[in-house]
């Protein structure tokens, strides 16, 4: 037991030094050795716990989300499945998209088409869920086409954004990404917009301070 607890203390040291360099320094200009540096730990005990630098990445993204989407349950338990994701999904990208540190580490991550599908598993799981309450039809290869088409169309907005190629709001490009993927699984059109609507009304009322995707 007693060692359990020290490797779990030892991978949260490691993703917490992570997270502090790439806040202050990017995903490009942060390398394994410079975590295992920060962290005081040797660089095989770093590849034990995480192959690659993209591992982390998907750990970051995985476990912040889903603390959002538990902070969305807890905080309005009345809230069907499918609302409790698009409100999770608008503090998601609002915490991405209002901190620069936040924004360029996501974009770099884009751009270098880090671990592209490393959201997948999760992402499936979601969408099944959600298609299911909803009592939608689909089949397994939908999920996957759902999932690697609305990180085809993520990223190309995404970009284009960080890039100010288009002039979106902060808040538009949010509603644009999250309407893109309850669409590509084909929800209805107004309940989607509704949804999205009272996401932001949500968001303004309710601000979870102790969930952070960085720092």
């Amino acid at each position: 037991m007693a060692k359990s607890k020290k490797g779990t203390q030892t991978k949260q040291n490691i993703i917490n030094t992570a997270k502090d360099l790439f806040y202050e320094h990017g995903y490009n200009k942060t390398g394994i050795q410079d975590i295992a540096d920060h962290a005081d730990v040797k660089l095989g005990t770093i590849t034990y716990y995480y192959k690659k630098k993209d591992d982390m990445i998907t750990d970051i993204y995985n476990v912040f989300f889903l603390a959002l989407y538990d902070y969305v349950s807890v905080t309005s338990e009345h809230l069907n499945l499918f609302t409790k994701y698009c409100y999770a999904l608008v503090l998601y990208y609002e915490a991405i998209l209002n901190d620069e540190h936040n924004k360029t580490l996501y974009y770099e991550v884009l751009v270098k088409n880090v671990n592209p599908h490393g959201r997948t598993n999760i992402t499936n799981t979601l969408n099944r869920s959600c298609l299911d309450f909803l009592n939608k039809n689909y089949i397994e290869a939908d999920l996957e086409v759902i999932a690697r088409s609305e990180y085809g169309a993520r990223k190309e907005l995404f970009v284009n954004f960080y890039e100010k190629e288009i002039k979106f709001t902060g808040r538009a490009m949010i509603y644009f990404l999250i309407r893109n993927l309850f669409r590509l699984m084909n929800l209805d059109g107004e309940m989607i917009e509704n949804t999205i609507q009272q996401g932001f009304e949500f968001s303004n009322k309710n601000k979870p301070e102790g969930i952070k995707f960085l720092i």
